[in-house]
């Protein structure tokens, strides 16, 4: 990521490149933030334009608004509580993880406006490699919230996504010609707080899975 010589050379040739790469930590520090997930997406979209690639897919995540979850966790995890966080709301990282995203975003902006690309940012929420909210791994995880086992699993509930409905909802983004969107990559979950309209009407996506108990 920190060779853009590099990484032109391996887009040549390519219609879409879908940047799933960097230092992935909420907590992560200024050094590897900087380096390698700002510089590198700086990298990535640039190696992208010299190619003439039309479309970049860049995972995004939640995290670019994470600070709207922290201030209502736990409560924002129930049936109920009322929020629904959209696209249009303004950024509000919750670390450094999550201010990369924002640029991704920005970025993503610009090389759409200046240059004719293709760019999709997708906020993905919570995927896991058993592909199950329930799976006990989740006790390992959202460690920066400060939760409970028992509210850890309700935030997987509300923010799950199925390994199939990302990959239905890539599918549907390289079907499309759109110059710029920012969608949610979560299943038509219950108690979900991101919003999955803009995903149904830019794209025609959907989730088929979700948690809904």
């Amino acid at each position: 990521m920190r060779d853009i010589d590099a990484l032109t050379r391996a887009f040549e040739g390519c219609e879409t490149v879908i940047h799933l790469a960097g230092v992935v930590a909420v907590d992560a520090d200024w050094e590897s933030t900087y380096g390698t997930n700002i510089g590198g997406t700086y990298n990535a979209f640039e190696a992208a334009r010299r190619c003439g690639v039309k479309r970049i897919v860049f995972a995004s995540s939640n995290h670019c608004i994470g600070m709207h979850e922290v201030m209502a966790a736990p409560g924002i995890y129930e049936v109920g509580a009322g929020v629904v966080i959209d696209t249009q709301q303004p950024y509000r990282p919750d670390g450094l993880y999550g201010v990369w995203k924002a640029f991704g975003e920005t970025l993503g902006r610009y090389y759409s406006d200046k240059y004719g690309m293709q760019v999709a940012c997708v906020r993905i929420g919570s995927i896991t490699e058993a592909d199950d909210p329930k799976d006990p791994s989740v006790r390992e995880s959202s460690g920066w919230l400060g939760l409970t086992d028992e509210q850890k699993f309700k935030r997987y509930a509300a923010t799950w996504m199925s390994q199939r409905d990302f990959e239905r909802l890539v599918r549907a983004i390289l079907s499309r010609d759109v110059p710029f969107a920012v969608v949610y990559g979560v299943g038509d979950n219950l108690t979900r707080f991101w919003d999955l309209e803009p995903g149904r009407a830019i794209y025609g996506f959907w989730p088929r899975d979700g948690v809904r108990d």
